[in-house]
């Protein structure tokens, strides 16, 4: 009997674990930071995203970087189109070109190990056939998400692999992932940086494109 008890003790708490995740996320997106201005919107940039992840888009026409410089493999001189940037684990990344290639050993790791990550840059013509949400910034707000993406790589950014198709690539990072410094929780912190009004914690996508209508 006493066996049973702890069985039973076990399977509760491992339900319990992803429950009380989940509500801890959306409890922290009834506090979030402010990220009010007096100034109007005059630049947009956009979040693509689906039941997993999201990449923060910028586009190349209305930037101030000089992205060809820093990221020369997936920019390759174009001035026109979006550079959509994210985050994640690096054998997730590496290894898992669709989510249904995603290993249960895989996710487990990266949840609750420090594993290393990597930086995902993407160049798209359009983004029209992905599910986007539209994001109106301030010049100021603009400003100071691109340096921030930009601080993401260093100086001399560090080309770890090739992307999953012609026009996207890995870049090193010194950051670790686990389950409180997920994908979208970095997505989540690069905006609130820059005076984006966000939860203090999105690890899920849904917590990230809940702000933006």
């Amino acid at each position: 009997m006493r066996g049973i008890k702890k069985i039973l003790k076990g399977l509760i708490f491992l339900i319990l674990i992803p429950i009380l995740y989940g509500l801890v996320s959306y409890l922290f997106m009834l506090f979030p930071s402010n990220g009010s201005t007096m100034d109007k919107p005059k630049q947009k940039i956009y979040i693509i995203y689906d039941l997993i992840h999201t990449d923060i888009v910028l586009n190349l026409e209305t930037s101030k970087v000089d992205w060809n410089r820093l990221l020369p493999q997936v920019v390759k001189g174009r001035k026109r189109g979006y550079l959509a940037f994210g985050w994640g684990d690096k054998e997730t990344y590496l290894n898992t070109p669709t989510w249904d290639d995603l290993k249960l050993t895989t996710a487990l790791k990266a949840l609750f190990l420090n594993t290393p990550s990597l930086l995902h840059v993407a160049y798209y013509r359009d983004i029209s056939y992905y599910q986007t949400k539209e994001v109106a910034l301030t010049q100021k707000q603009f400003d100071s998400l691109e340096q921030i993406l930009k601080r993401e790589f260093s100086k001399v950014p560090h080309y770890e692999a090739k992307g999953f198709g012609r026009d996207d690539a890995f870049y090193s990072s010194n950051r670790v992932y686990n389950a409180i410094k997920t994908c979208n929780s970095w997505s989540g912190d690069r905006l609130r940086e820059a005076n984006i009004g966000m939860s203090y914690w999105t690890p899920f996508s849904f917590n990230v494109i809940s702000f933006f209508p």
